[in-house]
């Protein structure tokens, strides 16, 4: 499985730097400033990386020593408390979030119902930030890379045996299969604090000074 990992994460980053560079999109629901624009679509795409990598070491790590089947439970109880511990360690709020479920948790809010719903529709590639009272929203779309397709493609195409009878006994009632490459899988869903820059800000001011 290792051998899919290192394309995978070079089409995130190559991703992710066009998007940085010009095609952000910007959802208002009051004004947000350029410069901000670009400031929170910045740490928004780094977090997403970071964490797309977090992810993915470790579930490489899982199916190398343990197998496809074993590797399904590494996701299903491990993935979700992954991205927590990350999102506190950030000081925001991150999900992954999708219209078509595996976990339950991860089920959209309103909002995130429609951002998601846009993707679906538009297959964009760009993310949206929205400032709202309670922070500023980032989202950016989450696409089926190969890696992707051996627990979330066709089954028998690209799902062995082994692993659908592990996403039966783990997620009876899992929805989040029949995808194709390069699918929209579903969203990053992150948060940042109103005062999350000017935070950021005086961390690295006390760390210049060390």
């Amino acid at each position: 499985m290792k051998k899919y990992f290192a394309p995978f994460l070079s089409i995130i980053i190559i991703l992710f730097s066009c998007q940085q560079n010009k095609n952000t999109t910007t959802t208002q629901e009051s004004e947000l400033s350029k410069s901000d624009s670009l400031f929170y679509t910045a740490e928004g795409i780094k977090f997403a990386k970071q964490m797309y990598a977090q992810i993915f070491t470790h579930l490489n790590k899982a199916l190398d020593e343990t197998g496809p089947y074993e590797s399904v439970k590494y996701c299903n109880e491990k993935a979700l408390p992954l991205t927590d511990s990350l999102s506190k360690h950030f000081g925001i709020t991150v999900k992954r979030t999708s219209l078509k479920l595996r976990n339950p948790s991860n089920a959209p809010n309103s909002l995130e119902k429609q951002i998601l719903e846009m993707y679906e529709k538009t297959m964009s590639k760009k993310p949206s930030i929205i400032k709202t009272n309670e922070g500023i929203k980032f989202f950016t779309p989450i696409f089926i890379a190969p890696v992707c397709l051996n627990c979330h493609g066709i089954p028998i195409q690209h799902i062995p045996d082994v692993t659908m009878r592990a996403l039966k006994e783990l997620y009876p009632k899992d929805q989040a299969t029949g995808y194709e490459l390069y699918n929209i899988r579903g969203v990053w869903s992150m948060t940042f604090p109103n005062n999350y820059a000017s935070k950021r800000n005086h961390k690295n001011q006390n760390d210049e000074r060390k």
